[in-house]
């Protein structure tokens, strides 16, 4: 059974989390980030367009598949959109909505993510998980 928010999963980061400077995140794309390690790794992946940025788990809802076949490749489907790789669903980069595709109407599992001059962390407060 998959956890129902994305701080429940195991190896989630925690609020206050750094990710990357902004640009090293291309401008249209996505990065993924992971932590821990084997089967209980979290997966997440940070989409940009311009200074916004927004969040996911990178598990399409689909079948519980990561979005990208290959590591940092995911498939742009238009401004401000990701197909999944493996069944074509299509989410927009700012709310996680899946626009066409097997669960069309579904969304991606939000993280917050902010962006505090140019660095990327996770939102919320460092002491405290939401």
């Amino acid at each position: 059974m998959q956890p129902r928010y994305w701080h429940e999963h195991l190896n989630a980061p925690e609020p206050g989390t750094r990710l990357c400077r902004l640009d090293q995140i291309q401008d249209g794309a996505g990065k993924e980030f992971k932590f821990g390690e084997g089967p209980d790794q979290f997966r997440m992946v940070v989409f940009r367009t311009g200074r916004n940025a927004w969040g996911y788990v990178n598990v399409c809802p689909h079948f519980w598949l990561p979005l990208n076949f290959l590591p940092e490749k995911f498939l742009i489907s238009g401004p401000g959109r990701v197909m999944c790789s493996h069944h074509s669903a299509i989410f927009r980069f700012e709310d996680g909505f899946c626009v066409d595709g097997p669960v069309k109407g579904g969304h991606l599992d939000a993280v917050p993510v902010e962006v505090a001059g140019n660095s990327v962390i996770i939102g919320g407060s460092p002491s405290t998980k939401p």
